[in-house]
């Protein structure tokens, strides 16, 4: 089997870099245990028929190692009459496998290029789960984290948040030579959008078509930096425009992404990345065959409401003091989530970063020596004299506002923003990059 599965759950074990993350998922691919799951055998058999298409951006993989300086012309987007995809939709497993498909599609790969890994994500862990290539394995890694919403009472996943590399650090790091065009977002959107549409029953695809409110998709959102897409919500992006006349209306649609070039030769971890949060066929096929004909002018419901006020502006596990390398900043969290413990509050820490020396040090590592952990929060141990010592060293610092992640959910965290970010020329970089901004209160 191409496609390789991890599950990260953020309550039952800490978030891990990506270097451990790969090392440790490296687990048998024809596993006893697992091939004894009829729901799983018949995955995998679906995927073992995408590996006999010669189509690329398929959500399959071939189990080998990827030839060395192979050529690939290949068009990004494979048909969606392609009978494995449309059996990937039928049996419900096409969502799941959103985010390899993607990474496909991103780089115009064929199916024997390379393997891929699919870290499934949950809460707070997709923060720190990360994209990567390994020349050794021939395997690139990707994070996925899917977003689900209450419909009549029972959950549907809407969209997927992916976390994949560019065609310019597949091509370095494995030595490929893939040339034809790169795909977008917006493709596997277009892509998904099509298998929706050829899967509804006759009667029902000729009524949307009819009468429903088409879906229009437009280039990407290119946010600024991974801060600012992290927290973004695809409702956000996703635009209704009003019946006129005899017209229906319809809705305008964009992926929100992140691009960072990648500095060859050996770019740095965070380089060479191409991030999407992607519609599901679920949503889509939902939004055809019901929302569509009526006059909601929303897609789905929001996954996230509006963060009005966090749950709590004191700590609830302690706190933790750390430099952030992506924002180049040093910061103090508070673990303000109910869901949160001492020992989860502790394991989160002991992967970041205590100062900016130590993130010069770890190079290409995502976790770092530790932060400072103290089951006190940031304002009641005095974090701000603490940052001036050894081994943070910080000169002039301040609180300059605190930022809510995870707004209202069990693993809601405070950033407290200890230090300015180069190159923040308004002051408001921090602002722009989560749930909820709050002016300094301590």
């Amino acid at each position: 089997m191409g496609v390789i599965e991890r599950n990260i759950d953020e309550t039952r074990r800490p978030a891990r870099f990506a270097g451990v993350a790969l090392a440790r998922a490296l687990e048998s691919r024809s596993d006893a245990g697992n091939l004894r799951r009829p729901g799983l055998c018949k995955a995998i058999l679906l995927i073992a028929l995408l590996n006999l298409l010669p189509q690329p951006a398929l959500a399959a993989e071939a189990a080998d190692s990827p030839a060395r300086d192979q050529v690939s012309d290949q068009s990004a987007a494979p048909h969606p009459a392609d009978p494995a995809l449309a059996a990937l939709v039928r049996a419900g497993q096409y969502d799941r496998q959103l985010c390899a498909l993607a990474q496909r599609v991103l780089v115009n790969a064929g199916s024997t290029d390379f393997l891929i890994r699919v870290l499934n994500a949950k809460g707070g862990s997709f923060i720190t789960e990360q994209m990567d290539v390994d020349a050794a394995t021939g395997t690139v890694t990707v994070a996925a984290l899917a977003e689900s919403v209450e419909v009549s009472g029972r959950p549907l996943a809407v969209a997927m948040a992916c976390k994949l590399v560019n065609q310019d650090r597949v091509n370095d790091v494995l030595g490929l030579r893939l040339t034809g065009r790169p795909g977008s977002c917006r493709d596997v959107n277009e892509l998904t959008y099509q298998l929706a549409l050829a899967g509804l029953l006759p009667e029902a695809r000729a009524t949307y078509l009819a009468r429903g409110r088409a879906l229009r998709f437009i280039d990407d959102y290119k946010a600024a930096a991974g801060g600012e897409w992290l927290p973004s919500v695809i409702s956000d992006f996703i635009k209704a425009t009003a019946a006129d006349g005899e017209s229906p209306g319809y809705l305008t649609v964009q992926a929100p992404s992140v691009q960072v070039p990648w500095q060859s030769p050996g770019g740095d971890w965070f380089q060479g990345t191409h991030h999407c949060k992607l519609i599901s066929v679920a949503a889509m096929t939902r939004w055809m065959t019901d929302a569509a004909l009526g006059t909601d002018s929303e897609m789905f419901p929001r996954p996230r409401p509006v963060c009005v006020t966090p749950s709590s502006r004191q700590a609830a596990a302690g706190s933790c003091l750390l430099y952030f390398g992506p924002a180049n900043a040093q910061f103090c969290q508070d673990y303000s989530g109910t869901g949160w413990t001492e020992a989860s509050a502790r394991a989160d820490c002991a992967i970041r970063h205590s100062s900016k020396t130590a993130w010069n040090a770890a190079s290409d590592r995502y976790g770092g020596d530790g932060g400072s952990y103290d089951d006190r929060g940031c304002a009641d141990r005095g974090v701000l004299a603490e940052a001036r010592k050894p081994p943070v060293d910080l000169d002039g610092g301040a609180n300059r506002g605190t930022c809510v992640f995870r707004c209202n959910t069990p693993d809601e965290a405070l950033w407290h923003q200890l230090s300015a970010m180069p190159g923040d020329a308004d002051g408001r970089m921090l602002e722009r990059t989560c749930d909820l901004f709050l002016e300094p209160y301590w």
